[in-house]
């Protein structure tokens, strides 16, 4: 969305302004002051940049006109470009899901994993008789280091 914020915003979104003041505010744009004028254009800066107007005309009328014409001619119109894709956003979201590619190669056979997990499987049994204040013998099998031995 483009946001506006120079006074020369006024030239090049004047008609959308002008059927603005005309519809919403109920407005006769001729008969209004200069300085009425610019509260009510920073009115229309305000809900145009924020995206509250109740119409998609207020953002672009010459689109908005060639898309009622095309209907109005029983063509095939498009739906606009900032229209939310539902079906692309469940793609996306199935496509996070996927598993990323394994490395299929192990720098180990399966029996030296085996023995890792048994390790492993030991080393937490034992952190939790420490834990839970058990005698554990030093040679109970499994080496530990560091502070979950001190206890």
């Amino acid at each position: 969305m483009v946001y506006l914020t120079s006074p020369c915003s006024i030239f090049s979104k004047e008609a959308e302004f002008r059927t603005w003041l005309v519809e919403e505010r109920k407005m006769n744009p001729e008969k209004i002051s200069k300085d009425q004028n610019k509260k009510e254009f920073a009115r229309f800066v305000e809900d145009y940049n924020t995206a509250t107007f109740p119409n998609e005309k207020f953002y672009n009328i010459e689109a908005y006109e060639r898309r009622m014409n095309a209907m109005r001619a029983g063509e095939f119109v498009p739906p606009p470009d900032e229209t939310y894709d539902a079906e692309a956003d469940m793609r996306a979201h199935q496509s996070s899901l996927k598993r990323p590619a394994v490395e299929s190669e192990s720098y180990l056979d399966k029996d030296q994993l085996q023995e890792l997990r048994r390790v492993q499987r030991e080393r937490v049994e034992v952190g939790k008789m420490k834990l839970l204040g058990m005698d554990v013998k030093a040679n109970m099998g499994v080496r530990m280091d560091g502070p979950v031995v001190d206890g």
